[in-house]
């Protein structure tokens, strides 16, 4: 149809053509001369490895036809200029956009060529990937600097392949913010988790194991209503719009099992601690064969956009791991509650100030180690990726709501479906793609992460609120008791045996005494 259009255009308006034919025409000029004689090699035929904030050198080989009639219109010793330019000079440059060679003062020549050699340095800048285009000019061509930059905004195939060289961008990801981010965190979760474990009541642990009504609950909305709803979300946010990595990186979170955060938000806004950490227990078990099944059913479709060579692989040892830091240090929590109750008295008053720094924690220094992939928000990638928890935390509340369940239950609920482990679905996008891919695809689960959050701290304020309203409440209701309880004065001498006598006010302000206990025991 487009192409049906154009010619309906041109038939209709003759300058437009005539136009075009023109643009051609200096394009074919300009190509003309050294670019029409040289071929251009690099070594290494790519760059796939660049660290942001690194250089790297290439070496940029000319072989010249001496063969062609061009080559002989030549002055002799002549200078000429290699033109370098990035297409996308935020991701990567070159260090210097011209570099000068001399005809003649070539490094190898052969009967029919003569070789020239160059080295070039890139810089790279922020990750993604771009190409540098690469062009060979004598010093009598009128091909410009602003005509290349652009033919290369314009995005136009004016040039071979072999005149551009590949280059991807990517992140440190040994940078020492991020290990001390996640050996500090992997500390502060196991003593969390303690300090759960003291909080755990077996006798009620048993009973949700017995009746798992809640479990099975938040098993559907986690594994049925998440994937399907990151589905949805994906294709009508990121995949209409060409965002594929995105996607992808939504999907993926989607499908992962719940994270181990969700415990502690319910313990803040006084869940069910038991069910809660049953239903994190069986989701990332759940997850070793539900991710495989999502990915074979709904996610190729993502994968076929963006990497159709990848294979999803599935970070089993992570899951596992999830596994032991759960289940091992509740263990030791209960234990140390059972032969200890004083250590266990102790462990309650200090965990919740202690989740919350952890909380407080995992959200200020998580969003520090990935204050660089700030560069790539935008508003779609904030929307897309907020409402996944936000609209899990809905399905959760709604479907516990509607089966009946007890509110401590349905907070429970709601908390897991809406908290994704986004650190599992980091590592599979790692595993399953090279970089930057899958560092851009890893953006949306950081983003999952830090907005989830938001709604739970508003909901953690108001209970907040409510707790120091109900506290002034029931402190004024006891001061009104207080005033109207019942005066107790000893009366010696009208009482026998040390009886104390009790004289009862209607209020506060009436001081007629009503009757004392001996007069009452007469009745």
């Amino acid at each position: 149809m487009e192409i049906q259009k154009e010619e309906m255009v041109s038939h209709k308006c003759p300058f437009l053509f005539l136009i075009r034919l023109i643009l051609n025409v200096m394009v074919s000029v300009a190509n003309s001369g050294m670019q029409s004689i040289a071929r251009v090699r690099f070594d290494p035929p790519y760059i796939h490895d660049l660290l942001a904030g690194t250089n790297k050198t290439v070496k940029v080989t000319f072989d010249v036809d001496t063969n062609h009639q061009e080559f002989g219109k030549l002055p002799p010793e002549k200078p000429f200029a290699v033109i370098l330019k990035s297409f996308d000079e935020d991701i990567a440059t070159a260090v210097k956009d011209r570099n000068q060679l001399e005809l003649g003062q070539y490094s190898s020549k052969r009967n029919d060529s003569e070789t020239y050699e160059v080295n070039i340095t890139l810089t790279g800048h922020f990750l993604g990937k771009t190409a540098v285009k690469v062009r060979l000019l004598n010093t009598n061509e009128t091909v410009d600097n602003d005509r290349f930059l652009y033919e290369i905004d314009r995005n136009e195939n004016v040039f071979d392949q072999n005149n551009t060289l590949d280059v991807w961008v990517i992140q440190d990801s040994k940078r020492l913010e991020n290990r001390l981010f996640l050996s500090t965190l992997v500390i502060l979760i196991i003593i969390a988790n303690i300090l759960m474990g003291c909080e755990l009541d077996m006798r009620i642990m048993l009973e949700v194991i017995k009746e798992p009504v809640a479990p099975i609950i938040g098993f559907c909305t986690q594994f049925i209503a998440m994937p399907l709803l990151a589905w949805g979300i994906a294709n009508v946010i990121f995949t209409a719009n060409g965002l594929h990595s995105f996607a992808l990186g939504l999907f993926v979170t989607g499908c992962v099992p719940g994270g181990g955060a969700s415990n502690y938000w319910t313990i803040l806004l006084h869940g069910n601690l038991p069910v809660s950490i049953t239903m994190t227990f069986c989701s990332t078990v759940a997850s070793l064969v539900m991710i495989p099944l999502w990915m074979w059913l709904l996610g190729f479709r993502f994968l076929d956009t963006f990497y159709p060579e990848a294979v999803i692989k599935v970070p089993y040892i992570k899951i596992v791991v999830s596994l032991v830091t759960l289940i091992v240090p509740l263990i030791f929590g209960i234990t140390i509650s059972y032969f200890k109750p004083a250590l266990q008295f102790q462990a309650r008053k200090i965990m919740r100030p202690f989740i919350i720094f952890v909380l407080l924690f995992l959200i200020g220094f998580g969003a520090l180690a990935n204050i660089y992939m700030i560069r790539l928000l935008t508003w779609r990638t904030v929307f897309g990726s907020l409402l996944l928890p936000w609209c899990g935390f809905a399905i959760g509340c709604f479907t516990s709501v509607i089966l009946r369940q007890p509110p401590a239950n349905v907070t429970s609920i709601a908390i897991e479906t809406g908290i994704q482990n986004t650190g599992l679905a980091i590592m599979l996008l790692k595993f399953s793609f090279p970089d930057p891919d899958a560092d851009i695809s890893a953006l949306i689960p950081v983003i999952c992460a830090t907005m989830t959050p938001v709604p739970l701290l508003f909901i953690a304020m108001i209970h907040w609120i409510w707790g120091k309203l109900e506290g002034r409440r029931e402190s004024e209701e006891s001061n009104n008791l207080k005033e109207t309880a019942v005066k107790i004065d000893p009366i010696t001498d009208s009482c026998k045996n040390g009886i104390t006598a009790i004289r009862y006010k209607s209020t506060s302000n009436d001081d007629r005494l009503l009757m004392n206990i001996n007069e009452k025991r007469n009745i």
